[in-house]
This record gives C-alpha cells, structure tokens and sequence, in this order.
C-alpha cells in the first residue's frame, strides 16, 4: 500500500494527519505543497488551478481534502484490511 499525504507546513489538519500516520506507524510520504514544486503543481492540477490542501493518495485513490472524519474513515478500512 502507498500514502502520500500533500499538504503544508502549519495547517491543522496536515499536522493531524501527519501526527497520526506517523504515531499509528503507517508508511507514508509527505509533499510540502509550499516548497514542492512539482506537488504544488500536482495540486493545482486536480483542484481546477488552485492550491489546496490536504489531499490524500491511497494506492490509485485520490482524496480531495479530506475532513477528519473522512481521514479517520479510510484509516479504519486500511487497519480492516492490514
């Protein structure tokens, strides 16, 4: 399973779920849309040219800012199925 999690440096729902992957030890890999170039414009792509964030990726499923309790929904079917 790969997670990528976009987000940026401060936002409260970043740290959240950076907080939890890392505390709940789930791989995953984070892109800083403030100093990452290519995210950034990955972002920018999929929100019709606009920055936003979070956005979660699950293996091929994206998740445009996902509320928390959208984020703590897909970490329940991810536990389900490890």
């Amino acid at each position: 399973m790969k997670i990528v999690l976009y987000g940026r440096k401060g936002h409260a729902h970043t740290v959240a779920y950076k907080n939890f992957l890392k505390s709940a030890e789930v791989p995953f890999e984070y892109k800083d849309v403030s100093v990452d170039e290519e995210a950034r414009e990955h972002s920018k792509k999929l929100y019709e040219g606009e920055v936003k964030y979070p956005t979660l990726f699950i293996d091929d499923e994206v998740y445009l800012t996902p509320t928390s309790d959208t984020f703590n929904k897909l970490m329940q079917d991810i536990k389900l199925r490890g």
